[in-house]
């Protein structure tokens, strides 16, 4: 059974397992540069870092070298010769992080006509999925309104990032599922191949399709109450209802019967419609008196906060699953909620404990009483506002 987490603190009494960048430094990265054109050097608080200037002028460049710390990807899917300055051949990102039983250094070197090199305290980690379990990191951003609005494949990938953080049985099972579906939509899409060659790969997807089933039911059990609640005391007057929509039940023998059962099909197809590949995060809405897809139902600004509530369940279970409180990154939060709802959602926040990232292009929106770091950004150029 999946343990509910108790109400986290509110600063100033924030546990010790609490993830936090109390320093950054960046050179090359973008357009981020120092006062003096140099290396930028930043120390963030350890509540609220909002970060305010004009669009374009590189606030959520500062959010993608922080994310990029801890995902070693970029939210906008560039490639590293976008990440790397126009007139650089490299660059590089440095942290220090606490919130481990020691602060610990992460660099991320970048380079143009070279690989990436990663260092942990000096040293290159003994993989990726070390990297990765060593920083949780939480995002928002515009883009990931097609959480609620777009296809069912954004919603999947919401649910695998969180579980591949978590599980290392899981993020195996979900690799061997993506190499199997791969190699079988490949040899269905060719005018003259052997069946037997194409359902070779249907006990790959069947074994390791239910672990996938089976551990994201788990998951939803303990993500949609938080998503649920986070939403409505967000938005306070509609009612959200979130549920798992799995193709398939998470029973081996039957994924196995569904999938030949489903091979003229997708033979005609060119392509595996049976399976967790077809599953969804099913989000209704009541703005009357039944519930409708969301998609349909709500508004822009109700899409915003479903997504924000999608990012703060997110962090809940993250903390109550690995014992850290992860980094919160939220670029242009605010720019679809009235003053209200911002308050309450910052009052929200700050009720998780942890440290937050805020971009904005007007700062008095960032409703916050206490617990705020104010940071100008002009041209790249990023400085810590003091009071």
């Amino acid at each position: 059974m999946v343990r509910a987490m108790e109400s986290p603190p509110p600063y100033g009494s924030t546990p010790a397992a609490t993830l936090r960048v109390t320093k950054l430094r960046a050179r090359g990265f973008r357009n981020l540069r120092g006062a003096e054109g140099g290396e930028l050097f930043l120390e963030f608080g350890d509540g609220f870092n909002v970060v305010h200037g004009e669009n374009g002028a590189g606030k959520s460049n500062l959010l993608e070298a922080l994310d990029y710390l801890g995902t070693l990807s970029s939210f906008r899917g560039a490639k590293t010769e976008s990440l790397v300055g126009i007139e650089e051949e490299s660059a590089r990102i440095d942290g220090l992080l606490e919130g481990h039983l020691a602060p610990r250094r992460f660099g991320v070197q970048l380079s143009r006509s070279a690989a990436r090199k990663v260092q942990i305290d000096g040293k290159r980690p003994r993989s990726i999925a070390m990297w990765r379990g060593a920083i949780h990191v939480v995002l928002f951003h515009p883009g990931h309104l097609s959480l609620t609005m777009g296809a069912p494949s954004g919603r999947r990938d919401f649910l695998d990032r969180i579980l591949e953080q978590l599980d290392a049985t899981y993020a195996s099972a979900l690799a061997a599922y993506r190499k199997a579906l791969r190699s079988r939509n490949r040899l269905l899409k060719q005018l003259e191949v052997d069946r037997r060659s194409i359902l070779a790969f249907d006990p790959i997807l069947a074994q390791s399709g239910a672990i996938l089933v089976q551990v994201r039911q788990a998951l939803i059990q303990d993500l949609a109450p938080r998503i649920e609640n986070a939403f409505g005391e967000v938005m306070q007057s509609l009612p959200l209802r979130v549920q798992y929509q799995p193709r398939v039940p998470p029973d081996p023998e039957i994924i196995l019967k569904k999938l030949a059962e489903s091979y003229p099909k997708d033979r005609a197809r060119g392509f595996t419609v049976e399976g967790p590949h077809s599953d969804d995060l099913g989000l209704q809405v009541k703005p009357q008196n039944a519930f409708g897809d969301a998609k349909h139902l709500a508004s822009q600004g109700q899409h915003r906060a479903m997504v924000l509530s999608l990012k703060m369940a997110e962090l809940d279970v993250l903390q109550a699953r690995s014992g850290r409180v992860p980094l919160l990154l939220l670029d242009d939060v605010s720019s679809e909620l009235d003053r209200g709802r911002n308050k309450r959602l910052f009052e929200r926040l700050a009720r998780l404990g942890g440290q937050v990232f805020l971009t904005t292009t007007h700062p008095d929106h960032i409703v916050l009483e206490h617990g705020r770091t104010d940071f100008r950004v002009e041209a790249g150029v990023v400085e810590r506002v003091e009071e």
